[in-house]
Formats: structure tokens, C-alpha cells, sequence
């Protein structure tokens, strides 16, 4: 870590501008790189995937409403993140779906509670890294839009999705509010973002980064 810091520091021009508190000229770069791929008007840097994660199901929860968010039982937030989302922001987890398979359309149509947010995770790490069908995810995300509920997106190994798809990144995310996204490439960085749909949802999420 410090011979990599050492060379970004050596490559770094003198007038370059030092970011500060997730502002600066390469934070910005960053962010309409990354809202360009994915198709979106606005994307967040944030410094760590769970912060990213729980601060993008608060937005969703208090803008619908509802503070239920559903995800599959394997979901990062109920078993690597202590619960943090129910404990810390008072969000009551959903969970959809057999632990051992993938979320079915079916899953999704037996949930009778209103939902402020549904969270697809691509691929699902913890049943082996599976992803759905493309015309299952299709389905889902209407599901998702036909109730008003809210796509959020776990995106940590989106990069790894796109070859199974075949298909463009802001077509694979298809609108979800994407979040746990490593900047270009699977790799040990700490670096991530958090991508939405427009300038007015991303600017809630600027605030708490800075904490």
C-alpha cells in the first residue's frame, strides 16, 4: 500500500488540486465517468461499500415512506454488516427467496407489505456467484417498478456480470440506483460509488460521506 500511494503521489502533476472531503476536480471525473456507463445523471463517490450501501436504503425508505427493504437471505447487508441497517437507520429487512437459489419472480409476488426499495444483487456471491436469467431480471425489475418500489443495486462484482449478459452496463443496471460499485476492475481498492438516476437523489447522499 505505500509503494502505490508513493507512485500516485510521484504521478500526480504540481498543480494538480488536492480533493478534500470527496470534493475536487478527480472526485468529479470520477463520478461522470462512472454515471456515463451506467447510464446515469449523477453518481456519489463514497469512501466504503457499506456506508454506500445503507446510506442509499435510507434515501429510498424516507422518500417512499416505508421503512421495509427487501433483499435475498445471503444479502452483504443481513449477514457481513451486523445488522447495521436495522440499527442504525431503523430499516426493517425483507428477506426474499430460498437462501440456497436465486431469486424468483414468484419470490417477489408473495411480499403483501409495502416495499420502499428492492435490493438485486449481481451476481449473488454467497450462492456461488449465479445471476439470474436476463428475462428473469427483466421481470423482476418491473415487478420492482409496476408497486413503485424503489431498484437498488449491490454492484460490487458488477464488472464480472457483464460478459454472462452480453449487454451494456447502464443496460444491465436498467435504472437501479447501484451502489458497492468498485471504480473499473475487480481489485483490492477501497474506492466506490454510488450511482442514481438523477442529480436530486444523488445530493442526499453527499452529507453523510463526509462524517
Amino acid at each position: 500500500m505505500r509503494d502505490r500511494l508513493a507512485a500516485i503521489a510521484e504521478a500526480t502533476p504540481d498543480d494538480e488540486r488536492a480533493d478534500g472531503y470527496g470534493e475536487g476536480e478527480r472526485i468529479a471525473r470520477l463520478e461522470a465517468r462512472v454515471a456515463e456507463l451506467l447510464g446515469a445523471e449523477a453518481a456519489v463517490f463514497m469512501p466504503s461499500g457499506t456506508a454506500a450501501q445503507q446510506i442509499a436504503l435510507r434515501i429510498w425508505s424516507e422518500r417512499k415512506g416505508s421503512r421495509t427493504v427487501a433483499f435475498h437471505p445471503t444479502c452483504h447487508l443481513e449477514i457481513h454488516e451486523q445488522k447495521g441497517y436495522q440499527l442504525l437507520h431503523g430499516l426493517h429487512g425483507r428477506l426474499v427467496g430460498d437462501p440456497n437459489g436465486l431469486i424468483r419472480l414468484t419470490d417477489l409476488e408473495a411480499i403483501a407489505e409495502p416495499v420502499a426499495a428492492l435490493l438485486l444483487e449481481l451476481p449473488q456471491r454467497e450462492i456461488g456467484g449465479r445471476l439470474p436469467g436476463w428475462d428473469d431480471l427483466v421481470a423482476q425489475t418491473a415487478w420492482a417498478r409496476e408497486r413503485g418500489t424503489a431498484l437498488h443495486m449491490d454492484g460490487a462484482r458488477l464488472w464480472q456480470a457483464a460478459p454472462f449478459y452480453g449487454r451494456p452496463h447502464a443496460e444491465t443496471t436498467n435504472g437501479c440506483m447501484v451502489t458497492r460499485l468498485p471504480p473499473w476492475r475487480r481489485s483490492h481498492t477501497r474506492a466506490w460509488a454510488i450511482s442514481s438516476a438523477s442529480p436530486a437523489s444523488a445530493a442526499p447522499a453527499r452529507p453523510p460521506r463526509s462524517l
